[in-house]
C-alpha cells in the first residue's frame, strides 16, 4: 500500500471533476470511453489501500482491547 499524500474529499472531488473537464475538452468523442477507462483502471486498487490503511491504523488498537490472559 502507498500512501504518499494527504487530502480531503473536497480535494478528491476537485481531480474527479478536472478530469472530467479535460476528458470533454481535449479527448476526441470516440476516445472518450477509453479515457474514462484509464480514470476507472487508476482507481480499481483504491478500495483495497483504503482497507489495508484502516486496518493497519486499527491492529495497534486491537492489540491493547485484547484480554490479558489470553496471552498466557
Amino acid at each position: 500500500m502507498t500512501a504518499p499524500t494527504t487530502g480531503t474529499e473536497y480535494d478528491a472531488h476537485s481531480k474527479i471533476d478536472m478530469l472530467a473537464e479535460k476528458i470533454q475538452n481535449e479527448v476526441p468523442e470516440e476516445l472518450g470511453d477509453r479515457a474514462w477507462g484509464l480514470v476507472l483502471d487508476a482507481l480499481y486498487w483504491v478500495p483495497q489501500e483504503i482497507d489495508q490503511l484502516v486496518e493497519g491504523h486499527q491492529a495497534p488498537d486491537d492489540e491493547e482491547t485484547e484480554d490479558p490472559s489470553a496471552k498466557h
